[in-house]
């Protein structure tokens, strides 16, 4: 058994081969593993948004795609689960690809099970309970079930060198998913770069991306280095993705592709080795269908898809994050850090939070600012309402947590369609765990 748990470590196995991955099954449950077999991606990747496994073995070719289809599809499900890829001397190029990117290994077939046997046990995760915040808390994740996951899989992604598209509304915390994933990684010395794509000029678009030599045009009285120049070896964070300009789109995609570009007004090319993490709360697919954006650039981008749930839906994060800005708040005017009586708290809990995290700091900073008592009431936060007309909840603050959390659960269960597993996915907790939370909530 591995340590920590009673439970068998639960395996994965990904193989299209009845006869194969029938007798890789009844091998591994001799060894005292929880196997499971998968004929394909699609079953493999619902497998793994059921229960996350302990190891993942995958065959390179599957019935509806390739060992690189499932790795971006699986990647954020995986969290540290170690995945090797199985292959045929003719798919090495392929298996190399993927341990580049982050896979943990691969075997050339047809490999030996004991060895196979061997590579399962040395490299199960130590698996312990998930703690209540990940390492990604303290900026800002991981500190409710909907985004302890997120936290996870953002550790994860750190160390993997592929390109991510966040997504999420307005304000949930984007960039600061971006710089977690750059802070984290072997990139964090080198620069990290932030562009908002609807806040450049269409007219500076090119020079503000690649740059210009002296000269190059009217007023270019000097060299100018372009955001793919400044990031370097770094990461280019690219904010609101969806609003780049159709010709910039075409121009980024070359970079993708072939890491190399030109200033306007150059004569040489230059190397771009940076990593890419784009970010938008717009509806990619439609604009696509709308030919506003260019499908080949999605897939480049979107590698792996982050979602960063909004604020209402993880409202156990609401007042933590209340306390922080207030704290950075008074620290930073030199105030006395204040406190929030239960009618801000059961008014912040209660709110519905449209522009998310970032109305809540907004908010909070503005309450602290104007403070004359060491307490704030939800009148500070929220100045627009008369008393009479705040959506206070009646009861206790513990009433208005279980509100609050009642009121998560129900929202998981609408966005999955009443499915208990899904909606179990989506707030990182086990489907018992939140049939139970719902039954006791409700009475």
């Amino acid at each position: 058994m591995t340590p920590g748990t009673d439970a068998a470590p639960r395996v994965l196995i990904i193989e299209d081969d009845a006869i194969l991955g029938g007798a890789l099954l009844q091998r591994l449950h001799l060894e005292g593993f929880s196997a499971e077999l998968a004929v394909d991606c699609a079953q493999a990747v619902r497998s793994l948004r059921r229960a996350r496994p302990d190891f993942v073995l995958s065959d390179i070719r599957l019935p509806d795609g390739s060992g690189e289809d499932l790795y971006r599809q699986a990647l954020p499900l995986l969290g540290n689960t170690p995945i090797v890829f199985a292959t045929a001397y003719a798919d090495v190029g392929q298996a190399v690809r993927l341990v580049r990117a982050g896979a943990d290994d691969y075997l050339t077939k047809p490999y030996d099970v004991d060895e196979l046997v061997k590579t399962i046990r040395e490299r199960l995760p130590e698996r312990t309970e998930p703690t209540a915040c990940p390492s990604g808390a303290g900026e800002g994740f991981g500190l409710s079930p909907a985004t302890t996951a997120l936290a996870a899989d953002i550790e994860r992604l750190a160390s993997r060198d592929v390109p991510v598209l966040l997504r999420g509304e307005t304000g949930v915390g984007k960039e600061i998913a971006a710089r977690l994933l750059h802070s984290r990684s072997a990139r964090a010395r080198q620069p990290f770069v932030a562009v908002n794509c609807g806040a450049v000029p269409r007219e500076l678009m090119e020079s503000q991306f690649f740059g210009h030599e002296r000269g190059a045009f009217t007023g270019a009285s000097a060299t100018h280095a372009g955001f793919f120049e400044e990031a370097g070896n770094g990461t280019l964070f690219l904010d609101e993705i969806g609003e780049l300009d159709v010709r910039l789109q075409i121009a980024l995609l070359r970079v993708l592709q072939d890491g190399v570009f030109r200033r306007i007004g150059g004569r040489r090319d230059l190397r771009f080795d940076g990593r890419v993490v784009a970010a938008t709360n717009a509806d990619l697919d439609e604009l696509i269908a709308r030919r506003e954006f260019r499908e080949d650039l999605y897939f480049r981008l979107a590698v792996v898809e982050l979602r960063i749930p909004a604020l209402r839906e993880r409202p156990e994060e609401v007042l933590p994050f209340a306390r922080r800005f207030a704290q950075q708040s008074a620290e930073r005017q030199g105030l006395a850090v204040p406190e929030f009586d239960d009618s801000a708290a059961s008014a912040m809990l209660a709110h519905a939070w449209p522009g998310n995290v970032r109305e809540l700091r907004n908010r909070v900073e503005r309450a602290v600012a104007l403070a004359d008592e060491p307490v704030l009431d939800a009148a500070a936060l929220f100045p627009e309402m008369t008393l009479d007309r705040l959506p206070l909840r009646d009861g206790s603050l513990a009433d208005a947590r279980e509100q609050a959390e009642l009121a998560s659960i129900e929202r998981a269960l609408e966005l999955s369609g009443g499915r208990l597993g899904e909606a179990a996915r989506r707030l990182g907790i086990s489907r018992t765990t939140l049939w139970k939370r719902r039954k006791s909530l409700r009475h």
